[in-house]
């Protein structure tokens, strides 16, 4: 009888085993599989691996179909680019390029991606037949093209009639009217403006930090910022009202074309150069700047970090703050990107390198991570590049391409970045 009594607790105990395991393989059986798309891992640049362990098991083929036809992001055990699919603002790396750029050339930028330009316009194309042609073999050049984003022309962007009113100054203000209908007419819509008559100075000292090559080097003690280079000495009020002058006359032809203007720093940013007083050397100028343009979408900045980096503190005590601000205002039309060694100090002394981007005393990742938050679309490229000992075997071209590519390194990056924050909210 015991015998039998222990045999019939032993099978109840048996049959209460396989329930809780009945009951427990169906609420697994029950519990949703992992929707993709509804957890922030499957919208991020990099998938984490004890996370990729943690849901292997409940990801089915047919979710991973369902995710690649939405989201264009797939499941797998190698991190995923989303720089194809990423929403946020995307700086556009560009090339600078004239008439006689070589096809070779054109098609090294476009093998970096670069698909995007600025024109340099020499003298003898200020007319539309002969710069039409010169436009649509950039428009029309394999694999899609150049978008052309800005020109210059060296006289009218640092014009010294039109800077200092000199004789022929109404003639001159014309002839710049002239060029902004020239661009409506082949489709170019922002041109640079520098209002340094006698161009940027430098000292001309041997860089060190540069790794052999050459590049800008300025030593403050070696620039007379009183040495007359023109007719007479220029203030600085002077060159606000000459400026003031030149917005009264060129603006309403601004709005007619729809050609907007992007006005660059003094560099190095210092009160005076040759004599003649500078009209941007701090954020606060550009703030009094646009300003006197009543805040038209017509005037703007070619913001460039490497004068700000060179005025450090004395040309803003918040650069993050400034470029989030000109940014979402919609004043900057176009950025310079490249690093210096060290800012000038407090007297406007002091001396500087040009470096690689990755040299200087600048966060170069923390600048572009604030123009990517900020919102920033437009135009970007390294203005001031090293230059090979040897420029036959090199050239400034290649070694412009390496200070742009390391640019665009950082575009990723920050725009990855920016896309993480967003989806850790």
């Amino acid at each position: 009888m015991k015998k039998l009594i222990a045999l019939l607790l032993a099978a109840l105990m048996v049959l209460s085993a396989f329930a809780a395991i009945a009951e427990q393989t169906a609420e697994t059986e029950e519990a949703p599989a992992h929707v993709l798309g509804e957890d922030p891992i499957y919208d991020a640049i990099v998938i984490e691996p004890n996370r990729l362990q943690e849901y292997a098991s409940t990801v089915t083929p047919a979710d991973e179909v369902k995710a690649n036809t939405t989201l264009a992001v797939a499941y797998s055990a190698i991190p995923l680019s989303s720089a194809k699919t990423n929403p946020v603002a995307r700086p556009q790396i560009i090339c600078g390029v004239n008439s006689k750029t070589s096809d070779d050339e054109l098609k090294m930028w476009k093998q970096m991606g670069i698909n995007a330009c600025e024109l340099s316009i020499s003298a003898d194309e200020l007319t539309y037949e002969a710069l039409y042609p010169v436009v649509e073999r950039l428009r029309n050049f394999e694999n899609g093209g150049f978008e052309i984003l800005l020109a210059s022309y060296g006289k009218y962007q640092k014009d010294t009639i039109i800077h200092l009113q000199l004789e022929g100054w109404e003639e001159e203000i014309e002839k710049f009217n002239d060029y902004l209908r020239l661009m409506q007419q082949v489709g170019i819509k922002t041109v640079a403006i520098a209002w340094q008559p006698n161009g940027i100075s430098r000292s001309g000292d041997t860089p060190k930090m540069i790794h052999g090559a050459n590049a800008g080097a300025t030593n403050m003690e070696g620039i007379d910022p009183f040495e007359l280079k023109n007719d007479r000495y220029y203030s600085r009020e002077e060159m606000w009202k000459t400026f003031g002058d030149f917005l009264e006359r060129v603006l309403p032809v601004c709005e007619e074309t729809g050609v907007r203007m992007a006005l660059h720093p003094n560099d190095p940013p210092v009160p005076y150069l040759g004599g003649v007083g500078s009209l941007i050397m701090s954020a606060d100028d550009y703030r009094r700047a646009f300003d006197l343009a009543n805040d038209s979408p017509y005037l703007g900045m070619k913001l460039c970090t490497g004068c700000w980096t060179e005025g450090g503190l004395l040309f803003t005590d918040d650069m993050l703050g400034d470029i989030d601000e000109f940014v979402r205002r919609g004043k900057v039309f176009e950025v310079h990107f490249r690093n210096v060694s060290a800012p000038l100090n407090a007297d406007y002394s002091g001396y500087f390198e040009e470096t690689l981007a990755e040299d200087g005393y600048a966060d170069m990742y923390e600048l572009m991570l604030q123009f990517v938050r900020s919102g920033y679309n437009g135009p970007i490229f390294c203005d001031h590049t090293h230059r090979s000992v040897n420029s036959e075997l090199l050239g400034s071209k290649t070694n412009r391409a390496t200070s742009d590519a390391w640019i665009q390194g950082l575009i990723y990056a920050a725009r990855a970045q920016v896309l993480k924050e967003i989806a850790a909210q």
